[in-house]
């Protein structure tokens, strides 16, 4: 069976969680949220990780994959339709990011060829993913931890001594906005699913909780350390400000003489990107195989990475209009997905009906055979009293 460590599920929300959330969301959240863009992200942080709190729990209560779980409440069929549901909704969630991805590499490192040509590596780098299963998801947040350390690190030591902090004052004065920004803001929150995916993959460790919950709180924290520096560099011009993660670095006066020096952590994290960016295909192939009948990945793995290349080059100058619809038309479907049914998945039946149905035979035999034995030794005290009359 295709494995993850918890090391790796720990590493996966504390590196490749954080990273996602670094492109066009802070100018995003900026525009609905203004300065108050920290408390629309804080809700959707807590909302995420009160499902992943969830998620977890629900890996404590059964050692079933959440495959076996739909099959053992709903049938095989209803399972795989499900499954089905599920690789659509990974391939659909994958099509906003990819085009962020791409957007960040063709502006930001000055690409002179063709952009899908410059971007068409990554396919190839998403097939192999995909084939390879879970296990690729851990090593690569095994790889994107101690990069997404050094690199985040330096690029916000560099940019915190051009922010004022004082820019994110009056807090709570958005109103509505706020609530629009998070509510907008669910397509970029959708790691909390993952999880649901790994149960039966993973080994359950002493102190899961608090090892997965620490780095998930060290991802939040970065998240929100980011975005306040963001907002505290470019205030109300925020909104402006693509491609973020290269932005709040570029006015430092420390290494003037040697230039752009944070490009080069800016391509490192770009790195960490990718890895990132081939987690929902990677799970939309994984659910395909088990909607097909268990089928090897090598298809639709191929299929699915077609799809996507098809995507990026017949939309290539349709961002804008894709972000507006997908967050302000589309926002219900995330929140489904990704919220309402890792939820809905502790309603599930967690113990097999074959083994159920064994015990409670088990329980009325051993009923039967207790009511049998009072009354063989009913019957013996009778004969003895009538022998001690006699």
């Amino acid at each position: 069976m295709d494995k993850i460590k918890l090391r790796q599920i720990c590493f996966l929300f504390a590196a490749l969680m954080p990273v996602t959330k670094m492109i066009i969301y802070p100018a995003t959240v900026s525009y609905y949220a203004k300065n108050d863009l920290l408390l629309s992200a804080a809700l959707n942080l807590l909302l995420m990780g009160a499902v992943l709190a969830l998620v977890l729990f629900l890996a404590y209560r059964t050692d079933m994959t959440f495959f076996d779980l739909l099959q053992n409440t709903f049938g095989r069929v209803a399972a795989r339709i499900i499954y089905g549901l599920f690789a659509l909704f990974f391939a659909f969630s994958a099509l906003l990011p990819l085009m962020e991805q791409k957007g960040f590499v063709t502006q930001i490192f000055y690409e002179n060829i063709p952009p899908v040509i410059a971007f068409a590596p990554f396919f190839g780098v998403s097939f192999f993913a995909c084939v390879k299963g879970f296990k690729t998801i851990g090593r690569a947040a095994d790889i994107a931890m101690p990069v997404f350390a050094v690199c985040f690190a330096v690029i916000i030591l560099l940019a915190l001594p051009e922010a004022d902090f004082s820019a994110l004052l009056p807090v709570g004065g958005g109103g509505e906005g706020i609530f629009r920004g998070s509510l907008y803001g669910l397509t970029w929150y959708t790691d909390c699913l993952y999880p649901l995916f790994f149960l039966g993959h993973f080994k359950r460790e002493k102190g899961a909780w608090w090892k997965v919950g620490i780095c998930y709180l060290v991802g939040a924290a970065a998240v929100l350390l980011f975005l306040g520096t963001f907002y505290g560099i470019f205030a109300d011009i925020a909104l402006r400000q693509q491609n973020a993660v290269a932005q709040i670095s570029k006015y430092t006066t420390a290494f003037t003489s040697l230039g752009r020096i944070d490009l080069l952590f800016i391509f490192a994290l770009a790195l960490v990107l990718v890895l990132s960016q081939c987690v929902p295909a990677q799970l939309s192939v994984h659910c395909a195989c088990r909607a097909l009948g268990d089928i090897g990945p090598l298809w639709p793995a191929a299929a699915l990475n077609i799809l996507l290349l098809g995507f990026t080059v017949f939309f290539k100058y349709s961002y804008l209009e894709l972000q507006t619809f997908f967050t302000q038309n589309l926002w219900f479907v995330f929140l489904i997905f990704s919220y309402v049914l890792p939820v809905s998945a502790h309603l599930l039946r967690k113990q097999e009906r074959g083994r159920q149905g064994k015990t409670g035979g088990q329980k009325h035999g051993a009923q039967c055979g207790n009511r049998g034995a009072r009354m063989k030794e009913t019957r013996k005290g009778d004969t003895t009293g009538e022998e001690r009359h006699e």
